[in-house]
């Protein structure tokens, strides 16, 4: 017995006919939209070229309701705003300072500060302004010099395969050597005694600068009074250390000028989200739902609808009471 057709002919070839209109208005490979409908390249080219043998109908209803799937994702980015492009808090200049220092003396830098303090847009900006500047993100799959050294030959462009780890790592620092660089490892409270003892190497043999960032236990780690000894010879290089906990005030106020937030409710609400966990990185992310409820509501962004997006955000219906808040705030 043959199942229903779940589309006519007409119907699946005005399916891609929208398909086409998708792919021409957003610039779209066929690839690539066939990734985000979720069809396999071949299925869905065969299909869209007319030459697929089986259930075309079943592909044209995948294609269709994938379609529906990638507009509304447009429509989500559409109501999205823009972040403010980077912003030079106070912590930023100090922690770019320290980058600089590290990159020009060729010195170890650490910088040590709870989530959200801007380590990382920090970083990435570093990154983006100076050559010769690369940035790996720490994980806990590099727990040995070897998984480190893949990804930052990958960052070097240095071919690894069929490279021993002792060769793979004169290989690096050959390419690192003479550069004047500076390599940034960000969450660093990932790397194990090892890995820290394979950058040190890297540092004094290519001469270069190197700067860890991560949580507080990277500290902890380095310079705790009980302080193993196969640490004593990286925390001797150590030539800047900068600690930030928690974002200072200037720092709230100066991401919330950015945002171009002036009423004073507003503003005391802001700074209290800034100092619960997630610092200035929820505050922003606060302030993005904040605005496409406002773009929702043809509103400005107010203290209400920065409550609403503080309860979306962390499901949290309590933000407190004015006055709490204001105290809090100070």
């Amino acid at each position: 017995m043959t199942s229903e057709r779940l589309m006519t002919p007409e119907e699946e070839e005005a399916a891609r006919a929208e398909v086409r209109a998708v792919m021409a208005a957003d610039k779209l490979t066929m690839r690539q939209v066939g990734d985000a409908i979720g069809l396999a390249y071949g299925t869905f080219s065969s299909w869209m070229g007319g030459t697929y043998n089986g259930r075309t109908d079943r592909v044209a209803a995948d294609a269709r309701r994938g379609l529906e799937a990638i507009r509304a994702k447009a429509r989500t980015r559409a109501l999205a705003p823009r972040a403010p492009a980077f912003v030079a808090t106070p912590t930023a200049e100090l922690l770019s300072g320290l980058l600089m220092h590290a990159q020009h003396m060729g010195e170890f830098g650490v910088a040590v500060g709870g989530p959200g303090i801007g380590k990382t847009t920090t970083a990435r900006e570093y990154r983006a302004r100076n050559p010769n500047a690369w940035l790996l993100t720490a994980e806990p799959v590099h727990s040995t010099p070897r998984a480190l050294l893949d990804d930052l030959a990958e960052a070097l462009g240095v071919e690894a395969r069929g490279l021993s780890s002792q060769k793979l790592s004169r290989a690096v620092t050959t390419r690192l050597r003479g550069s004047g660089g500076l390599l940034m490892i960000d969450d660093a409270q990932h790397l194990t005694s090892q890995v820290l003892d394979q950058l040190r190497a890297i540092h004094d043999q290519a001469e270069i600068g190197i700067a860890l960032l991560g949580n507080e236990t990277l500290f902890a780690r380095l310079e705790g009074g009980s302080r193993a000894a196969h640490y004593a010879q990286l925390f001797s290089r150590v030539g800047l250390r900068l600690t930030r906990p928690r974002p200072t005030r200037a720092d709230i106020e100066a991401l919330i000028a950015a945002w171009n937030i002036t009423g004073a409710a507003e503003r005391a609400l802001l700074g209290w989200i800034a100092k619960k966990p997630g610092a200035l990185r929820s505050m922003t992310k606060v302030l993005r739902i904040a605005h496409m409820l406002a773009a929702a509501e043809n509103a400005a962004v107010d203290e209400r609808l920065i409550r609403l997006a503080w309860t979306q955000h962390s499901g949290d219906a309590g933000v407190g009471e004015d006055a709490a808040i204001l105290r809090e705030a100070a």
